[in-house]
């Protein structure tokens, strides 16, 4: 939901976008609209064509008024929206030495998180979705099951999509309602990598959250691959920190809350792509739970290289940071540290740590398996139902590891040993200390903009082996490193 949100609304702070995203954007949201016109036609049609549609002309006419309609408004708001955004992108000069300053929030070191406007959009499409999928439901679904064809159902799809396009208009609004436009305040303009992200994120309330504020910087590649009539976007995190800030943060201002931010940037990965489209994305989001709708903004700042890299400061979020074990807490965490003979420590990560990720990929893996059921069930060709049993045979396995896998690792002074089973299938494997060069984190599965990362070792070869996996916390895999690393020396 937050894709159609962002891919469509953008704020007045956001960048330009090319006329061929736009492009792509209408007639995406267009196409389905273009469906139930020719369907409309179809249906005028039917004597002509010998379809085995039936429906009075005059139903089928408003059938086809309301898809152009609202496919003619689809292609309205992009056509204002590109407009606007080129008249305000034209103000602003191009500097190649300073490509921050191609976007005004970022040159002016304020950038916000959302606007009324884009909610006030986002409802307008809601509600034009929703029309178009109740005549849908009306005009072609109900007559096609009075007909006895069952195969009609698939369009309800259609008003699904519009119900959870519902509820997540209406929970965008709350929180609008309740905790308006944020801001982020960069300290410097721009970050540099190998120093620091600064500044603070100012809320039009006062947050009372209940367990603290979680802060989260990543670095995304966005690309777009396929065809243009089929574009597929994905996105690769390259990196992300976190930390946990307490909710006892102190306010100068009784009405407002103010958020201080401080990352360390690694300098080893790419800067700040300024336009909207592929590229790299540096994303700072900032969420709480709260009774009633949760807070939570986003906000797309810009990293670039610098001639010289500003020094490193001390952290001021340092004496507001959670300890670890409030982390853990907080994570509800089941990874386990014991203290092993020899002056070593035993590390236990049982099976299913992830309770809610391994629901939802068990669940998206039962819809594939209802996909594949329709396919035999229709007699769809051959070989569209072995395609999708073979995605279908790699999700079961994902899943079957989330639920499953249990790992049992013993650092000693002499040796790294690595026991991972799956429902009493053990395999085991050790390294000597002498052999050991390192312990590491290493982004692993993501979902969304939730990454789990792995824990690995490696080895004198450069060998890498994967002692964990999927732990949802960033804190608590650096801290477990550092106990790993620790356990490996002998004791004084």
């Amino acid at each position: 939901m937050k894709l159609i949100k962002n891919w469509i609304f953008k704020d007045e702070s956001s960048p330009p976008i090319d006329h061929k995203t736009a492009r792509t954007r209408a007639i995406l949201f267009s196409l389905p609209f273009a469906i139930v016109a020719i369907l409309a036609l179809i249906l005028l049609l039917h004597d002509e064509v010998g379809s085995g549609f039936h429906m009075e002309k005059q139903r089928a006419m408003g059938l086809l008024s309301a898809a152009i309609v609202c496919g003619g408004l689809i292609a309205l708001i992009f056509g204002i929206s590109a407009k606007k955004h080129a008249l305000n992108t034209s103000t602003v000069k191009s500097d190649d030495e300073r490509p921050w300053l191609k976007r005004k929030d970022w040159a002016d070191g304020r950038i916000t998180s959302s606007s009324r406007k884009a909610v006030l959009l986002l409802w307008i499409f809601v509600v034009f979705w929703c029309a178009a999928s109740a005549v849908i439901f009306l005009f072609i679904v109900l007559p096609q099951l009075n007909q006895g064809h069952h195969a009609a159902l698939i369009a309800l799809i259609f008003p699904v999509i519009g119900l959870a396009l519902f509820f997540f208009t209406l929970n965008t609004t709350l929180a609008w309602r309740r905790f308006g436009q944020s801001i982020f305040e960069m300290a410097a303009v721009p970050a540099a990598p190998g120093s620091t992200l600064e500044g603070k994120i100012q809320v039009k309330t006062k947050l009372r959250p209940q367990h603290g504020l979680h802060l989260r910087l990543s670095c995304v590649r966005r690309t777009t691959t396929g065809k243009l009539n089929n574009p597929q976007k994905t996105e690769k995190i390259l990196w992300q920190d976190e930390k946990w800030l307490r909710a006892d943060l102190p306010q100068t201002d009784l009405n407002a809350t103010d958020i201080p931010i401080y990352f360390k940037l690694p300098n080893n990965l790419p800067e700040s792509t300024p336009s909207s489209g592929d590229g790299i994305h540096w994303k700072l989001e900032a969420s709480a739970k709260l009774r009633g709708p949760n807070f939570h903004a986003a906000f797309e700042v810009p990293v670039f290289k610098l001639p010289e890299t500003p020094p490193v400061s001390n952290d001021p979020t340092a004496p507001y940071q959670m300890s670890l074990d409030e982390v853990r807490q907080q994570i509800r965490s089941h990874i386990q540290v014991n203290d092993s003979p020899g002056g070593g420590k035993e590390f236990i990560f049982p099976a299913a740590r992830n309770p809610g990720f391994a629901s939802g990929a068990t669940a998206f893996w039962l819809v594939w398996i209802g996909v594949i059921a329709f396919m035999f069930w229709k007699h769809a060709p051959p070989i569209f139902p072995l395609v999708f049993g073979a995605i279908s045979l790699l999700m079961a396995v994902f899943s079957f590891d989330l639920w499953f896998r249990y790992s049992r690792v013993v650092v000693t002074p002499e040796q790294v040993k690595i026991e991972t089973s799956w429902l009493g299938i053990k395999k085991v494997c050790a390294f000597a200390t002498s052999d050991v060069v390192d312990f590491l984190t290493d982004v692993g599965a993501t979902a969304g903009h939730m990454v789990y990362y792995d824990l690995k070792v490696q080895t004198l070869n450069r060998k890498e082996s994967t002692l964990a996996k999927n732990l949802n916390s960033k804190p608590e895999a650096d801290w477990l490193v550092q106990k790993m690393t620790a356990a490996i020396k002998p004791p004084s």
